[in-house]
């Protein structure tokens, strides 16, 4: 969109999305509370109503957000970045195409903008969904920026693209003027705002309005998911909101009856004040006035003791004396309301995990079956998905805008595509299914993405390893059939030799050898070695 002065004016006066951005600034506030546990203190204050004074000034003094609640809730995101799989192509000249890399691999904070979106607009797509991503231009180079919506003082959207937005205004100097940032698709303008009386004037600095580098407003917004009834964009965890504002709740007042009622309390028969004898006053002898007892401060009961203290009394002379089985003791608090507090916090923690990914808490996995297993887990896969398509759009957008800052009509664009393995299932769980399968006798082709699967999931945290054992799959003759099956096949000797001696071959190899040679250079030296063994003497005795 370009706008006229005539339409920027007005858009200052009028402030035309006020509404839906005061919408998103609440709705932030609240996310941001949960998930990072900014203004925690603040949002529990309305149990005030419920509490006597001294539960709220404790209440104030120890505060437990919902941060890891949220943390552990969110964790399965962090496969989105680590998928496997996935690709990504520039539609750039050869030799352009390599310089591109390199400004994409340091793109802020001397990180890649792949990483840059993982560990900077992820949370904010989580705790501020109606930010934008904006690429701001200095000397010469253009960087990937996040601007809050409380940064925002209006804009105008069409879906995730941003056709202006206009910033808060900001004070300069120490006159009464405000300076507002306005930027459409053709200029980033400086605007001068001036008041006279009930009437504001407005005027573009034209010494510091430049032309747009890009073919667009260079402004998108982090979220793709619809919020229709405040016509704002949605957080992906926006239906968990209610059910962690009951977690924070009961969190809050278990955490406050524990420190006001979770001590033992000691108890005693009281005593009499051995220095007053339970009058709580003295007589001074020199004034020959009574005053308050110095032992018992004027209680007449004889005060708490030390261990060396001790109480005698008189044996039971005849039946009717009572005999007690102590005089004094701890108060144990109750424990059945802990156990309470402590059940609802797993439902609650539970519910809230079941309304974000839509599935109930994985447990007993084995002893399920690997069908089970996989059911429970799609959901999540699918919502991954979801997450999964919008970093796409976002990675897509800072690509092309820099792209065409960099090199202009050069630059056609580009295809990026998110990996969508995510590995949700531990090692062991996939174990199972591919155990299962080969004796179920599955397919071979579903045999090899089980394994796969296995091995990104093994060795998650080890690409090396990860592109060994990947590579090797297509080295390993008759992969998924043991020694004896193969001689039994009637293959010929060389192939048989081929897997009896591959594990041989395999202790050979170095790491080195084994991650730079390719498969195809692998599976030759495989061959050099075992055509210098003997099939008929070392074959093992197939019975």
């Amino acid at each position: 969109m370009v706008l006229s002065k005539e339409d920027i004016f007005k858009i200052l006066e009028e402030n035309p999305n006020k509404k839906s951005i005061a919408e998103a600034i609440r709705k932030h506030a609240l996310l941001n509370m949960h998930v990072n546990g900014v203004g925690v203190k603040e949002h529990l204050s309305s149990l005030k109503d419920y509490e006597t004074k001294l539960q709220t000034e404790v209440g104030q003094k120890i505060v437990e957000s919902n941060k890891g609640i949220f943390n552990s809730l969110l964790h399965p995101i962090n496969k989105v970045f680590s998928a496997k799989g996935g690709s990504k192509r520039y539609d750039l000249p050869t030799y352009l195409s390599e310089q591109f890399k390199n400004k994409l691999s340091d793109v802020a904070h001397g990180v890649s903008l792949r990483k840059w979106l993982e560990k900077k607009v992820f949370n904010k797509y989580i705790t501020d969904p109606n930010g934008l991503i904006f690429i701001e231009v200095s000397n010469n180079e253009a960087k990937p920026t996040f601007k809050s919506i409380t940064s925002i003082y209006d804009y105008k959207t069409v879906g995730q693209k941003v056709e202006y937005v206009v910033f808060n205004p900001i004070k300069i100097d120490d006159t009464d003027k405000l300076y507002y940032r306005v930027v459409d698709d053709s200029f980033d303008y400086w605007i001068e705002s001036s008041k006279k009386g009930d009437k504001s004037s407005f005027n573009i600095d034209k010494e510091k309005t430049f032309p747009v580098h890009f073919k667009s407003c260079p402004a998108y917004i982090v979220s793709d998911i619809f919020d229709d009834v405040c016509d704002i964009k949605a957080s992906f965890i926006d239906a968990t909101l209610e059910k962690a504002n009951s977690f924070l709740y009961d969190n809050a007042v278990n955490t406050k009856h524990k420190l006001l009622f979770g001590f033992a309390k000691y108890w005693e028969y009281g005593r009499d004040c051995v220095p007053c004898d339970g009058d709580g006053v003295i007589l001074n002898k020199d004034t020959d006035v009574q005053e308050q007892c110095w032992s018992c401060g004027g209680s007449g009961r004889r005060p708490f003791g030390d261990v060396t203290d001790k109480l005698i009394l008189d044996l039971p002379k005849d039946k009717d004396d009572v005999v007690l089985n102590k005089y004094s003791g701890f108060d144990s608090p109750d424990l059945e309301i802990w156990k309470q507090y402590k059940e609802d916090l797993k439902d609650h923690e539970k519910d809230i995990f079941k309304t974000l990914w839509n599935i109930n808490f994985i447990t007993e996995q084995t002893t399920k079956t690997a069908t089970q297993t996989v059911m429970e887990v799609q959901p999540i896969n699918d919502k991954l998905h979801s997450v999964s398509d919008c970093f796409e759009k976002l990675e897509a957008f800072v690509t092309d805008s820099l792209g065409f800052f960099y090199y202009e009509n050069a630059y056609k664009g580009s295809f990026i595509n998110y990996g969508r393995r995510y590995l949700i299932e531990s090692p062991d769980v996939i174990w199972e299914k591919l155990t299962k399968a080969k004796t179920d006798k599955m397919p071979a082709v579903f045999l090899m993405n089980l394994t796969k699967e296995y091995i990104q999931s093994l060795y998650a945290n080890n690409d090396v390893e990860c592109s060994i054992y990947l590579k090797i799959l297509g080295v390993e003759p008759f992969l998924f059939m043991t020694i004896e099956e193969v001689i039994a096949l009637g293959v010929s000797d060389d192939d048989k030799k081929l897997k009896i001696y591959f594990q041989d071959w395999f202790q050979t190899k170095s790491e080195t050898e084994l991650l730079l040679n390719t498969r195809e250079l692998l599976l030759t030296d495989l061959r050099n070695f075992v055509s210098q063994k003997t099939f008929k003497n070392e074959t093992p005795i197939v019975q």
